[in-house]
C-alpha cells in the first residue's frame, strides 16, 4: 500500500456507509471493489454471494480481468476445493503464497489463474457479525509481492463489514417493514430452513418444519409476491388467532433466500368465528359441497350452513366462489393444513 496505511476504524466506517445506501446489492458490491482499488494494489477483484444449499458462489461484482475466477467458480468442483482450503470456514484472509501446497497443485491456480498471468492473490470468506457465511472476496495480481501482509490486515478488518453489506436478509428486512404490525418474523430459505430477520424476534411457530412455513412457501409458489392467512394458536384464554403474512423474495439466480414470513395480530375479522374462518379456508382449497365441508369440520350440516351464511354476509357476496376469492385476497381464512397442526 502506498503512503501511510489508513486508519482501519475510518475504513470500516467508510464501508459501512455503503450498507446505508439505497443502491442495489450489485451496485453496493461494485462500490466495495472500487473502494478497495483506492487503497490496495491488485489487478482483478471478485465479489460473490454464496448459496450454501446449491454449493455455489454467484458473482455480484468484478473488476479487472476476473474471467478466470468466473470460469473456475462456474465449475462444480470449485466448492469442494474452496472447502478443502478452509475458505468456507471463518478464518483470516488467505494469501496465495501461504497455501501449503504449490499453486500448480491447486486446481483454481493450475487451470485458471496461473495461465491467466496471476502470481499472487488473496481470498477471504465473508461472514456476517452473526457468523453466517454470505460470500467470498478474491483479489488477484500479476505482481508476486501484492497483495501482501499489510493488505491482508486491511481486508481482515473489512470482511465482516463487507459481509453485512452483502447480507440480503437486511434488504429483506427493510422491505418487510411495510408490515408495521409484525411482532415476529424469519427469512425462509429454498430448502425450508429459517434465518433471523433483522429487527424482529423469532417465534416457535416459525421453527423449521412448522406448518405455517410449509403453507406460506406452498402458497407463495402458487400465487406470487404476497399471501396472508390466519392460524390458531394456544392462548391463556383458550384458542387465539394470529395473522401470517408472507412476502416473496426469491432470487434463484442469486442465492437460497426465499421469503419473509411474519406474525401479526389478526386485525379485523368482520365478526367471523374460528369455525367460519376454517370453512373459508376449505372454500379457498376448493371444497364447496355442504356435506363434505361439514364432515371435514366434524359439525352438523345445519351448523355448516349457518357458518356459510355468516361468511357470505361478512364478505358481502351471495356467491361461494366470490367468497373464496375475497377470503384469499383478504387473508380471512384458516388454511386446513394449519387448522389443527399447531
Amino acid at each position: 500500500m502506498s503512503g501511510r496505511e489508513p486508519a482501519l476504524r475510518d475504513l470500516r466506517l467508510e464501508f459501512r456507509r455503503l450498507a446505508a445506501s439505497s443502491a442495489t446489492m450489485q451496485e453496493r458490491a461494485s462500490a466495495i471493489l472500487q473502494h478497495l482499488e483506492r487503497i490496495l494494489v491488485f489487478d482483478a477483484g471478485w465479489l460473490a454471494v454464496r448459496d450454501p444449499e446449491q454449493h455455489r458462489h454467484v458473482p455480484v461484482a468484478t473488476t479487472g480481468a476476473a474471467e478466470p475466477l468466473r470460469d473456475y467458480f462456474g465449475r462444480p468442483e470449485a466448492e469442494e476445493e474452496v472447502e478443502l482450503l478452509g475458505l468456507n470456514r471463518r478464518q483470516p484472509p488467505v494469501l496465495a503464497s501461504e497455501i501449503p501446497s504449490s499453486l500448480s497443485e491447486v486446481r483454481a491456480w493450475a487451470d485458471h489463474l496461473l495461465p491467466a498471468g496471476f502470481r499472487q492473490g488473496l481470498a477471504a470468506g465473508l461472514f456476517t457479525a452473526e457468523g453466517r457465511h454470505v460470500g467470498f472476496l478474491s483479489l488477484l495480481s500479476a505482481d508476486r509481492t501484492r497483495p501482501n501482509q499489510a493488505d491482508r490486515r486491511v481486508v481482515a478488518a473489512l470482511t465482516t463489514v463487507i459481509a453485512d453489506d452483502l447480507d440480503r436478509t437486511r434488504d429483506i428486512a427493510d422491505t418487510a417493514r411495510i408490515v408495521k404490525s409484525a411482532g415476529a418474523g424469519v427469512v425462509l430459505t429454498r430448502a425450508g430452513d429459517v434465518l433471523p430477520l433483522p429487527g424482529l424476534l423469532g417465534d416457535r411457530l416459525l421453527a423449521p418444519g412448522s406448518p405455517i412455513l410449509t403453507v406460506a412457501a406452498d402458497e407463495l409458489a402458487d400465487s406470487g409476491a404476497y399471501i396472508s392467512f390466519l392460524a390458531p394458536v394456544p392462548g391463556t384464554g383458550g384458542e387465539q388467532l394470529i395473522r401470517v403474512v408472507a412476502l416473496d423474495f426469491a432470487r434463484p439466480d442469486l442465492d437460497h433466500l426465499s421469503a419473509a414470513v411474519l406474525l401479526c395480530p389478526p386485525a379485523d375479522l368482520y365478526g367471523l368465528t374460528v369455525l367460519d374462518l376454517r370453512v373459508l379456508g376449505l372454500l379457498v382449497e376448493g371444497a364447496t359441497d355442504i356435506p363434505t365441508l361439514a364432515e371435514s369440520l366434524h359439525v352438523a350440516g345445519e351448523v355448516e350452513v349457518d357458518s356459510l351464511g355468516r361468511s357470505l354476509v361478512a364478505l358481502r357476496t351471495s356467491d361461494l366462489t366470490a367468497a373464496a376469492v375475497r377470503a384469499l385476497r383478504g387473508g380471512v381464512r384458516i388454511p386446513p393444513a394449519v387448522a389443527g397442526a399447531i
